[in-house]
């Protein structure tokens, strides 16, 4: 058996090569969110989710469906088909009487894995950037702080939109929220579904109505819902279409990452990044966000952005993602001792795997970790 310690990288040389293997095998090993299952997210799992994360997805998917439910029930109560069954009307009328929730977790339906994936990033995002504020630096005057000034009105106007889209992603509690406007449309329509079919059940299993008196209420009632749905963007989508702004002005240097981060604007900073590396918000995300691997760096790295920088930004975002991590600074510390050693041709290698598609990326893990090749070609 190999000595851990002896067999340890040593070199400049060796430790870079290291660590460019390391961020590179993190592009197809480190995707069990990606294949998990919704409802597995709010119980004991494998998918390195931490107990305050699993109690805010299951927050944030508990207070998402019940406040759909609340809006079609809302509509239910006035619909010309159900006035005539005034136990069911009452039942829809009290708040206090939970219906969807408790029949949709027990379902798991539905079983969404563009929301499960939604729900981990806002889960994370709330949880990294509440210990960005705690050492938040705010520059005064700073040039994000001027951006609702700024002499291009569309830079301006997407600047104000992300700030009022930055103070909707937590209630008035500081409570981690995400509604309607935060899901793509398939998603949305999905939810409404699962929760209008939820009422169904309900009204037929409960209140022993007659599904034919019921289906074309709630479907017409569901449909109106889905057609109604408003035009609000999520805050990631202005975060990119500001950051694609001020990437054409040629504003996103390493100053302006340092200053997003340092406020922690955590959805901006991963956009600057993202335009700044012509890659997607999802991939970025992830490699910025793994805790205990050099994707972060890789990244920084391949936009040649300065060292002292970079220095900085790894270590803000390690000291978020491993609070409990006493080893996080000494971490950070062998990376940076290597950013310098870091050859250029082999970090854009490192990093090709992250710019393919997630699903292609989670397909190829996925065949990795199968024994399919047994026999093929042979």
């Amino acid at each position: 058996m190999s000595d851990a310690v002896n067999s340890a990288p040593k070199t400049a040389e060796e430790r870079a090569a290291a660590l460019l293997a390391a961020g590179a095998r993190a592009a197809h090993g480190r995707h069990q969110i990606a294949e998990s299952t919704l409802w597995s997210l709010i119980e004991p799992d494998p998918y390195q989710l931490s107990e305050v994360e699993r109690a805010t997805v299951r927050k944030l998917l508990r207070r998402l469906i019940e406040r759909i439910e609340a809006e079609l029930r809302a509509e239910l109560i006035n619909v010309n088909g159900l006035r005539g069954y005034p136990e069911l009307a009452a039942s829809f009328e009290a708040a206090h009487v939970a219906i969807a929730w408790p029949i949709l977790s027990r379902a798991r339906v539905p079983d969404d894995q563009f929301l499960a994936q939604l729900l981990v990033r806002r889960s994370r995002a709330f949880t990294i950037s509440r210990q960005l504020r705690r050492n938040a630096v705010t520059t005064e005057n700073g040039r994000l702080e001027t951006l609702t000034e700024h002499g291009d009105d569309r830079i301006a106007a997407d600047a104000r939109s992300l700030l009022v889209a930055e103070s909707r992603t937590n209630d008035r509690f500081d409570d981690p929220h995400l509604g309607r406007r935060d899901l793509s449309q398939d998603v949305d329509n999905r939810m409404i579904w699962a929760v209008a079919a939820a009422l169904r059940e309900y009204a037929v299993r409960i209140h022993e109505m007659e599904p034919i008196a019921l289906d074309s209420v709630i479907a017409d009632t569901a449909s109106a819902m889905i057609a109604r749905r408003g035009k609000e963007e999520s805050v990631e989508s202005v975060a990119i279409r500001l950051a694609g702004l001020l990437h054409g002005a040629r504003l996103v240097d390493d100053g302006l990452l340092v200053e997003a981060l340092n406020s922690a604007r955590l959805t901006l900073y991963i956009a600057l990044l993202s335009v700044r590396a012509g890659m997607t918000f999802d991939s970025i995300w992830q490699m910025a966000t793994l805790p205990d691997a050099p994707s972060h760096m890789l990244v920084l790295k391949s936009l040649d952005v300065d060292r002292l920088a970079a220095s900085h930004l790894l270590l803000a975002m390690d000291r978020a993602l491993s609070v409990q991590d006493r080893f996080a600074d000494e971490r950070v510390a062998s990376w940076v001792e290597t950013y310098d050693a870091l050859e250029p041709v082999e970090v854009q290698r490192a990093v090709q795997p992250w710019r393919l598609g997630a699903a292609f990326r989670d397909a190829i893990a996925a065949v990795r970790a199968s024994d399919a090749f047994d026999g093929v070609g042979r």
